[in-house]
């Protein structure tokens, strides 16, 4: 039976590397793909078990705010220094990643990705009359453990 409480609207916030990104626009996207075998044998028609190959999440989320440090977070390979942000300095940025929404009974919603790297194209156009939307993409890197990181639900 579907609940209509159990719907989640809002939007989340977003921090990288405990500080918070500020203003986004279009919410936050979590995507978790999976790859799978699928094992066959001859004397059955169709799969008979299935087994988990590779797996990977990736957060996408569009920025409102054109700070330097932003920039930073977004273009993978930059490096921030006072106030100039260096292009193509080389190393890829690690960093944890934290999202907190609401879930359906109105607490927080924490996902703590424990490490992100900045993986996608950055375009930001300087339009009259327009926010100029910094878009970023990160991937999560799996840990020693064998974990991404946690979605944690709070009670109160």
């Amino acid at each position: 039976m579907a609940i209509r409480a159990n719907v989640l609207v809002g939007v989340a916030s977003v921090s990288i590397g405990g500080v918070a990104v500020g203003y986004t626009s279009d919410g936050v996207t979590m995507t978790v793909s999976s790859e799978f075998f699928d094992v066959k044998v001859e004397e059955r028609i169709g799969t008979v078990r299935r087994i988990l190959t590779d797996q990977g999440i990736v957060v996408t989320l569009n920025m409102a705010e054109g700070t330097l440090a932003n920039f930073a977070r977004a273009i993978p390979g930059s490096s921030l220094s006072a106030s100039t942000l260096t292009l193509g300095a080389g190393l890829l940025q690690t960093t944890p990643l934290v999202l907190v929404g609401r879930n359906p009974a109105g607490f927080n919603r924490t996902i703590t990705l424990n490490s992100v790297n900045p993986t996608g194209e950055v375009s930001v156009p300087y339009k009259k009359g327009e926010i100029s939307i910094l878009p970023v993409t990160f991937s999560a890197l799996m840990a020693d453990d064998g974990t991404f990181g946690t979605i944690v639900d709070a009670t109160t």
